[in-house]
């Protein structure tokens, strides 16, 4: 597609791509959806792995250990998604119920795009879920149903309370393990904890009965 250089100038000189809503840049959404797509690579690459290889040789399970531990560090961006409901606080302070005629559209938006990281969530979780039932069966997966939410809970409050970003565990090991050993050693950190994970299985069950279809496996 061929863009009109006036709408590049509008984009960069006049700052559209720093626009907000309610001091949420737009430009936001997208980086998230994009990291959002990131995992669902990462678990077609380990499916598609697995297809070939059977991971059968050392080689191979030394390539699907690196992609599922890349899964495990960009999965929680999808639940991540979520929490930026968070930004309908205060977008109409001058109002008493805190809504005015001019923001209200900022509601159904922000509800939509929590939806979109939920029905994200579950998908992700179900990828990867029915490949660990073809490699270890059914008890197997029932451990990670149970492991993959507390999981989870501490990648998005890693991100939304110490803001570390997924990569940063690469860079700054030793300071991201600092941060997540406060979620087991101070109450406040594992109150939070606690209650993202138990939020994240009722999301997850219920999401599942509602609009998962099974992903398919080739033979």
């Amino acid at each position: 597609m061929n863009y009109h250089p006036h709408f590049i100038e509008l984009l960069v000189n006049r700052g559209l791509l720093n626009m907000t809503i309610n001091g949420y840049p737009i430009i936001t959404v997208v980086w998230n959806i994009f990291l959002l797509i990131i995992p669902f690579f990462l678990c077609h690459l380990l499916i598609s792995l697995w297809t070939k290889t059977r991971l059968k040789k050392t080689v191979s399970k030394i390539k699907a250990g690196i992609l599922f531990f890349l899964w495990l560090l960009f999965a929680p961006n999808a639940a991540y998604i979520i929490t930026d409901i968070r930004h309908l606080n205060g977008f109409c302070s001058n109002n008493h119920y805190n809504i005015c005629i001019e923001n209200a559209w900022m509601i159904p938006f922000f509800f939509l795009y929590a939806i979109l990281g939920w029905i994200a969530y579950v998908y992700l979780v179900n990828q990867m879920k029915y490949l660990i039932d073809k490699l270890f069966g059914k008890r197997v997966v029932l451990a990670y149903l149970w492991l993959i939410s507390p999981v989870f809970s501490l990648g998005i409050l890693l991100g939304l309370v110490n803001r570390w970003n997924s990569w940063d565990l690469l860079f700054f090991p030793t300071e991201v393990l600092n941060g997540a050993l406060l979620y087991f050693s101070d109450w406040t950190y594992f109150k939070n904890l606690l209650i993202y994970t138990f939020s994240l299985y009722i999301l997850y069950f219920i999401g599942d009965i509602l609009f998962v279809e099974k992903i398919k496996f080739k033979k």
